[in-house]
């Protein structure tokens, strides 16, 4: 048996988790952009990661809960992602949700992802399957920027969802959507969307990756100019100018994503351009990308890099920035009605 769900488009975009919060919600007839996907679901994060394989320093730098946070902040539900030991029960989970027209968000590690022809493991990398063939044993993928579907073997997809790579071990987790709404309230989901994404950002928040928040930014901050110590010093900077500038964030660690929507909800929530919201984060994207050029020029040297004081002293700025963003959001009673 084939099947495909009826009427699916897949539009390709920036970001893994955006565009397929994006395509589903669109899949129910709503028209969203990725930018507003993003911001809705409080997709802001930062973590910094001391790991035992290289690249032996990491830093992600999105929100642990941008798909889930994206339906709960509409107020329809606690949604969570969950996941399951048993693969094949979580193959046929797929299966019967394709079966009844729900579209599943999943996690998977590119690694295992043939089209992807990837020698790096990069696990949490989330896809919708919209589709599956027991005849040719593969399941249908939309794909960030991919415009057509993706197949996928049985055996590849097994593989993908249990990834125990870390420091982001994947245990077939999976997205338990409940779109049962048709009205979409977007001042009121905005207004909660900025006020916990500033929230968690600021206070911290712990996780099943680890703990997120500008503290995490501050102690990279303190702790890159020791870069210069570590063995793989050149692929640790070169993995986080990857991650702040390439590995689909729209530039400048997912931050100018985030201003242009909070330029798309100007209009529905006053305080955001009471406040020059967008104008900060946008400030705050250039120190991203300064940062970001400056590791990409440590990483191509051949010699330890001295730069890596200065690298600390932008993150440093940036840790300073993103303080008074979020207390700035915090302080304000219009955005805390919740």
């Amino acid at each position: 048996m084939k099947k495909i769900l009826t009427n699916w488009k897949h539009i390709p975009g920036v970001h893994c988790g955006s565009v397929a919060v994006r395509d589903i919600v669109n899949f129910y007839d709503l028209n969203m952009s990725e930018e507003l996907c993003f911001g809705l679901g409080g997709g802001l994060g930062f973590y910094y990661s001391k790991n035992s394989l290289s690249p032996t320093r990491s830093i992600h730098v999105r929100g642990p809960w941008m798909e889930s946070g994206f339906f709960n902040h509409f107020g329809i539900g606690y949604t969570d992602w969950q996941y399951e030991d048993d693969s094949e029960k979580a193959h046929q989970l797929l299966i019967e949700s394709i079966n009844n027209n729900v579209p599943v968000l999943i996690q998977t590690d590119i690694y295992y992802l043939d089209y992807y022809n990837s020698g790096t493991h990069f696990p949490g990398h989330i896809v919708t399957v919209c589709g599956y063939d027991d005849k040719k044993q593969v399941f249908y993928l939309s794909d960030t920027a991919f415009e057509d579907l993706k197949e996928v073997s049985f055996e590849q997809m097994k593989a993908a969802r249990n990834s125990k790579y870390e420091p982001y071990p994947l245990n077939n987790n999976y997205l338990d959507i409940d779109l049962n709404f048709k009205e979409v309230d977007i001042k009121t989901a905005a207004a909660r969307a900025i006020n916990m994404n500033a929230r968690y950002m600021y206070n911290g928040t712990e996780t099943v990756r680890g703990k997120s928040g500008i503290e995490e930014i501050n102690n990279w901050s303190e702790d890159l100019a020791n870069w210069k110590f570590i063995e793989d010093w050149k692929w640790s900077s070169r993995f986080a100018y990857q991650v702040i500038s390439r590995r689909g964030v729209d530039g400048a660690a997912f931050r100018w994503m985030y201003r242009d929507f909070l330029k798309q909800v100007e209009g529905y929530c006053p305080p955001v351009v009471k406040l020059g919201l967008a104008g900060d984060m946008d400030i705050i994207g250039l120190k991203w990308s300064e940062l970001s050029e400056l590791l990409k020029e440590i990483s191509e040297q051949n010699l330890v890099s001295t730069q890596f004081e200065e690298a600390s002293e932008i993150t440093n700025i940036i840790f300073i920035l993103e303080s008074n963003f979020y207390s700035k959001v915090l302080e304000n009673p219009e955005l805390c009605k919740i």
